[in-house]
């Protein structure tokens, strides 16, 4: 190429660059064109104009990509939208078609939840006038599967509210329903409509009402249930908080028993309530004035009335809206008491009576001990519980005959049917027929009348009982330790001394031996063979200062390391334990043997001696054994 030549080509290299830059968005321009489709229209299959369906149904619509001519269009790639003039409507996501896989057909899921008129449409995203639009389409509700239930959700007692009852169906549109209804509810009292015949359909306007009416007010919300009873399976139910009416009267009560014992604080108390009984806080400030009969002995203690006064026999105050006036009445006799200044339901009157038990003046002991809890001893130990019965006035209280006095204890006390010696004054013994198990926990004796017990400022009446469970007798081992040698086989002997603690003296004692590694031949005392008693042997009668020597006999095993020892105890024929348990442990003799170290067998016998050799060289491992040169040693 000559320079004329290379001169030209950078000049048309340099006239072309402006182009090429002025033509790059042209060319990115280019890359976002759509490409080109036969597609004109859709058509839609499973779904056509003037349909009727039932709501919440799936319906499978079928998306074909159409030309011009009336052809599926296989090639097609197109993306789709569905979209509803429906609420609520359950359609796909947008769908992009893939030639190789869908051939311009495509099923899709489509659900109509809401009742009503509505229409579809399908359109390409892009391409807007590629579509398929489907008007007029009709979706009816569906069986009923629920009532719902419309119900105010405040209310007031004695106010008569409307209820109405809807049946809906699974996507929550109202539906026909043909039946009969129950009403329930969890509120205490309230005028619920009977059972009903229910003809119900979507369009009906108004709806049809059912009137109810609360008399029981509460603080929690009260539930109201409809429930069909044609075999349909239906229900509903709606919550509401229901309110005291406005102030009516007073009522006139009392937390005292029937009769109201003599002596005692006598509360009555006053609530403001509505028409239906229901306590109401909003109380007109109005002086109330609560009066006993005139003559009677009640006399006033205090008042929670507001601003409350007294003057015989009646007191005054403010009610707020509840308020406790305390009586009280040394006399047997009954007592009316009224109430004026509001409206006021009927008098009320509490019968006095006196000899009535009152745990806070009674008086309940042991009569041998001051102490809590008291010692009681095993044996020979006896308590007398004295229970002395007085009224609120402190006067005598005697059993009527439909009562019953009895006293109940913690096992294993014993306790006797109780005895009256006086007007009031009961006695009953109580003793330990045998050591529990655990000495140390304290037991506990308590008076019931009528199988109630007695209580006092909330606390049950009851006395305590330690029990003591000393032995009566003592037991010792004699054979010191150094002598309690043994081994295997041998006959050994060891002696135990027995002796009472105190004046008592002991007949039937039984001394008794749980031996390990050891067999029992016999026991003596002075020469004397015991005679044998059950499990045990059979003791002499044992006094104060005459203690008992017992040499016992046995003869240990022939096995070798076994543990030798014997547990010595005496109990009386009942099996009831009179002495403690002592232990006796014998220790073996050292047999001297020594094998492979040249020592002395210690006496053991010829056959012994062989036997262990044997078991020496029977252990001695054979692997590897060889004959050690001259001069060769063996390393530890």
């Amino acid at each position: 190429m000559n320079q004329a030549q290379s001169r030209r080509l950078r000049t048309n290299c340099l006239l072309l660059l402006p182009l090429l830059v002025a033509s790059t968005p042209l060319l990115s321009m280019a890359t976002t064109i759509l490409p080109a489709t036969a597609t004109t229209h859709f058509a839609l299959e499973g779904l056509t104009a003037g349909a009727s369906l039932p709501a919440g149904v799936a319906l499978n619509v079928t998306v074909k990509a159409m030309t011009a001519s009336g052809t599926v269009d296989p090639d097609y790639a197109g993306t789709i939208r569905f979209s509803s003039t429906a609420p609520r409507a359950l359609l796909p996501a947008d769908y992009t078609f893939n030639p190789s896989v869908d051939r311009g057909t495509k099923v899709f899921l489509v659900t109509f939840q809401s009742f009503g008129l509505w229409e579809l449409l399908v359109q390409d995203i892009n391409i807007t006038n590629i579509k398929s639009h489907v008007p007029s389409i009709t979706v009816t509700p569906g069986p009923p599967v629920r009532f719902i239930v419309e119900l105010d959700s405040a209310t007031v007692a004695g106010t008569a509210y409307a209820l109405q009852v809807i049946p809906v169906d699974e996507s929550g549109n109202r539906t026909g329903y043909n039946g009969r209804v129950h009403f329930e509810t969890t509120a205490l009292r309230a005028l619920l409509p009977p059972d009903s015949d229910v003809y119900f359909i979507p369009e009906e306007t108004p709806l049809p009402e059912f009137r109810v009416t609360f008399s029981s007010a509460a603080p929690d919300p009260k539930t109201l249930t409809v429930t069909d009873v044609t075999g349909q399976k239906i229900s509903g139910s709606a919550s509401t908080v229901v309110r005291a009416g406005p102030f009516a009267h007073v009522k006139l009560s009392t937390t005292a028993p029937d009769p109201a014992p003599t002596c005692s604080e006598t509360t009555l108390v006053l609530t403001a309530e509505d028409a239906w009984d229901n306590p109401v806080t909003d109380v007109p400030t109005t002086p109330v004035t609560l009066c006993a009969a005139s003559g009677s002995s009640a006399t006033f203690v205090r008042s929670t009335l507001e601003r409350s006064a007294y003057s015989t026999p009646c007191v005054t105050g403010i009610l707020a809206s509840t308020a406790q006036v305390v009586w009280k009445d040394t006399k047997q006799e009954d007592v009316e008491f009224t109430v004026s200044g509001l409206a006021a339901k009927a008098p009320l009157t509490l019968h006095f009576k006196a000899g009535i038990p009152s745990a806070q003046t009674s008086n309940f002991s042991f009569s041998e001990s001051t102490k809590e809890p008291a010692p009681l001893l095993f044996r020979s130990g006896q308590l007398t519980a004295q229970l002395t019965l007085r009224d609120q006035c402190g006067n005598p209280a005697t059993l009527p005959a439909d009562k019953r006095l009895s006293f109940s204890a913690n096992p294993p006390l014993v306790v006797t049917s109780p005895v009256e010696d006086a007007p009031g004054k009961w006695k009953t013994s109580v003793s330990l027929p045998e050591c529990p198990t655990n000495a140390s926990e304290t037991l506990a004796v308590w008076p019931l009348i009528n199988d109630e017990v007695l209580t006092s400022s909330g606390k049950q009446v009851k006395r305590h009982v330690l029990p003591q469970c000393s032995t009566v007798a003592k037991l010792s081992v004699l054979t010191s330790a150094d002598s309690l040698v043994a081994e295997p086989g041998e006959m050994v002997e060891f002696e135990v001394q027995v002796s009472t603690e105190g004046d008592l003296t002991v007949t039937g004692g039984v001394l008794m031996l749980k031996s390990q590694g050891l067999t029992v031949i016999g026991a003596s005392t002075s020469g004397q063979a015991l005679p044998v008693k059950g499990d045990g042997f059979e003791l002499p009668e044992l006094r104060k200062g005459s203690p008992l020597t017992v040499k016992v006999t046995a003869q240990t095993t022939t096995q070798l390391d076994q543990t030798v020892s014997t547990e010595v105890w005496v109990q009386d024929p009942e099996r009831t334990l009179l002495t403690q348990k002592e232990r006796v442990d014998f220790k073996q003799k050292d047999l001297g043997v020594d094998v492979g170290c040249g020592c002395q067998t210690g006496g053991l016998p010829v056959q012994l001696v062989t036997w262990l050799a044997l078991i020496v060289v029977a252990s001695r491992p054979r692997g590897g054994l060889r004959r050690l040169r001259r001069g060769e040693r063996i390393d530890p």
